[in-house]
């Protein structure tokens, strides 16, 4: 849909998201250890949300993890594309239901329900599993807010992020 961003910049930490095994004592490093697991998906740059569905043909929404729902936890499956290097996430409420991308930039992601084998919506709904455009740095930690929580890490760590530095000249 849109080009791959570049890892530092904003598109980056906006673009990756953390695989939350359901099973908290589990570990996944790669796609394959991943398959036929139930995950929860976390949006990098929001600590403490998690993606969850609406139902079919409806978009995918972030809401606080502490908000235990079901709709908040996919089936790790072999993308329906057929490709060795890809992941597809089936709605674990929903079956036969996956994460459905859309092929064009104005496409919104969204839960759809496969009716038969469609090329496009095997496509659509086939995801690279690699390791994120962001990681997290050492020195980062989370910052609990009233609203959200927030990610804090070291500046240089940033390319193009939108922060604002102060500066104590009278000291």
């Amino acid at each position: 849909m849109q080009k791959l961003p570049v890892s530092g910049t904003d598109l980056a930490l906006q673009a990756t998201f953390r695989l939350v095994p359901k099973e908290s004592s589990s570990l996944l490093s790669t796609s394959a250890d991943a398959y036929n697991r139930t995950v929860m998906l976390e949006p990098f740059d929001l600590p403490g949300m998690n993606v969850i569905h609406q139902g079919a043909d409806k978009p995918l929404l972030v809401v606080d993890s502490s908000d235990k729902k079901p709709s908040s936890v996919f089936l790790v499956v072999p993308g329906l594309d057929g490709r060795n290097d890809t992941i597809s996430l089936e709605a674990q409420s929903n079956k036969g239901c996956y994460v459905y991308s859309g092929l064009s930039s104005i496409a919104r992601v969204k839960l759809s329900c496969k009716s038969d084998s469609d090329a496009t919506f095997n496509q659509a709904t086939s995801f690279f599993s690699q390791n994120g455009l962001s990681q997290y740095n050492p020195l980062s930690f989370v910052a609990k807010g009233a609203n959200r929580n927030f990610l804090l890490e070291p500046l240089f760590s940033f390319r193009d992020e939108h922060y604002t530095v102060y500066f104590n000249v009278t000291g």
